[in-house]
């Protein structure tokens, strides 16, 4: 006689454990990313208005990214936190230098304007060069 298996007497498996959530560390990354970017931009005098819009972003995505991290849903509250400080910092700095150049170009209204003349009935290199000099110790003086 042929022997039966035995009845299986071993329960099932037990089910996987769930997947680990997955981290959202992209805002705090991206407030990284855009503050360091933004604060560059605003040390750069040219740039500074740039400046001012990538800060606030910076900082909208900082708090975002601490608030993930304050949850658990994020690791990188450091990263969000850099981002955030970085975004104000530029904004502050964007505006700083702008006041300081408004005021400049306020204070030295009249000098910017003689420079103007000087150039348009400047005729030649040596003529530019003397106006450029003029100016210079306009700006110097005050």
């Amino acid at each position: 006689m042929a022997s039966t298996p035995p009845p299986n007497t071993a329960s099932a498996p037990p089910p996987p454990p769930p997947a680990p959530a997955r981290r959202r560390n992209g805002a705090g990354t991206a407030a990284l990313v855009v503050g360091v970017v933004s604060l560059v931009l605003a040390v750069l005098v040219i740039f500074a208005v740039l400046a001012i819009p990538l800060g606030i972003i910076a900082a909208i995505l900082g708090g975002i990214g601490m608030s993930r991290a304050s949850k658990g849903e994020a690791d990188n509250r450091g990263h969000a936190l850099t981002g955030l400080i970085t975004g104000l910092l530029s904004i502050v700095v964007a505006v700083a230098i702008g006041i300081s150049f408004v005021r400049l170009i306020a204070q030295h209204q009249s000098d910017f304007r003689k420079f103007g003349t000087c150039m348009t009935d400047s005729d030649n290199d040596t003529d530019r060069a003397a106006c450029f000099r003029r100016l210079g110790e306009q700006l110097d003086e005050n």
